[in-house]
Parts: C-alpha cells; structure tokens; sequence
C-alpha cells in the first residue's frame, strides 16, 4: 500500500490552510484501493453503532443476529425518535482499532491498513499536507452507511485538543447524488457551505473543529458507502500499537 506518488502535496496543503477541508481524488496508489475496497465490501462483519445521549451502543454481528426484527425495528424507530431533539447517529461499522489492540498483536485484513496509515512515510504525508508537525499517530475504523443511516451535525472537538484534523477515505464504487450520504459542512447560518460526494479513492480531510455531518441515507438507496475514517492524532500513541516510528 502506498499514497499516491503524483499527488501536489503543497498545493493541497495550501488549499486545506485555507479552507480547513479538502478532498483529495485519487489519494491511494490504485492497487491499494482496490485491496481495500475487497477487503471492506467482502471480509468485513459489519456492527451496528448508535448513540443513546452521551452513551455509544456498539451492537456485534453475534448481537445483531440474535435481535428479532421487532427488535430491531423498535431500537431503530428509538434512534430516529431521538434524532429529533437532540444529537444523534447510527451507522454500521467495524471497530479497527479497537480489535488490533484487543488481539495484542496485528490480526486480519484491516490491521495492516492501520499500520499502513501508521506508518512512517504516511505519517510525514499528513505532516507536510496539515502543516502540523505534532501528528503523531492515526486511529482508524471501517463505517458502512446504508438506507437510513446518518450522522447529526457536530465538531469533533475534544477537550483534550488530541485532534488534529479528521479524515475518511472513501471506497465506494458508485453513489448517486440523490441518495444522500454526502459529507457536509455548514457556515455560520447553518446552511450548507460544502458537501463532498462519496467517490472512490478519493480522502476527505478537515481540521478540528470543523461543523460537519453525514446527511441521512435515502430510502432508496442501493449502494454502500464505505469508508475508513478516524483522526489524525497528537495524544500518545497506544504503548502495543506495533508502529515502527513516529
């Protein structure tokens, strides 16, 4: 795996100094991308994640299949009830970083695309395209969206300042722009200043806090929307992450 060699790194870094977002098209050397699209749209057992106030449901594949469709149908209608009045999200995911340091040592496809975002070279990468020389490390998870799935308006900021700036590489092979799913991002008026399409190859990246979301999935959709999303990362870097440098 490797960034792409011809990307204009300085003048993407000037446009994303500038705007504080950006999207980068064919970021990933295109055998990359195609091993990870694989990887993501065949290897992958898909959780469900969903907030309930300031609580994360992470619901497994083994929990998600002994749910009955009433269940389900319940858990999800009580999503969509909180959904409006207060901040809320659901979308299916898988948790890369979590299971790399559960297992102890790297495990499964996706672990080597964590230690590929982690490596030395990709690390510079990022240093050079944010201008922030404190990056230090990258954390990382799959997410699936599909019919219904969205994620309410929000800024990643932290209270311990650890990001730098968010990311979601896009590995969707087709999405029509009438099916929602687009990263969006708001002025001051609450309208809607920039909204990126999901598209193949191509890395979304804006610095933290930025006011953003991820409009609701329409009915009828029939594509995936997948991704590996996390932050660019200035706290310590977990101590049996399995990097090789900072």
């Amino acid at each position: 795996m490797r960034i792409n060699p011809n990307l204009p790194t300085n003048s993407l870094a000037a446009e994303l100094a500038l705007n504080r977002r950006l999207q980068v098209r064919d970021v990933l050397a295109s055998e990359a991308a195609d091993e990870i699209h694989d990887i993501l749209a065949t290897k992958t057992p898909w959780w469900l994640v969903f907030n309930e106030g300031d609580e994360v449901r992470q619901l497994s594949p083994d929990v998600l299949a002994r749910l009955s469709p009433q269940q389900v149908e319940e858990m999800l209608g009580a999503v969509v009830d909180r959904a409006r009045t207060q901040y809320q999200f659901v979308y299916a995911f898988y948790p890369i970083l979590g299971n790399y340091l559960a297992d102890g040592e790297p495990s499964g496809p996706l672990a080597k695309v964590l230690e590929f975002l982690n490596s030395p070279a990709v690390i510079d990468w990022f240093r050079r395209l944010t201008g922030q020389s404190d990056v230090r490390w990258i954390d990382a998870q799959a997410t699936l969206y599909q019919s219904g799935h969205f994620l309410k308006s929000h800024s990643d900021h932290d209270d311990t300042n650890a990001r730098v700036a968010a990311y979601v590489l896009n590995f969707t092979r087709l999405w029509e722009r009438d099916w929602g799913g687009y990263l969006q991002f708001f002025d001051e008026n609450h309208d809607i200043e920039r909204a990126f399409r999901p598209i193949f190859n191509a890395m979304n990246i804006f610095l933290v806090p930025t006011d953003h979301s991820v409009g609701i999935v329409s009915p009828f959709a029939y594509g995936d929307r997948l991704s590996i999303t996390g932050w660019l990362r200035r706290d310590e870097p977990p101590n049996h992450f399995g990097r090789t440098g900072t």
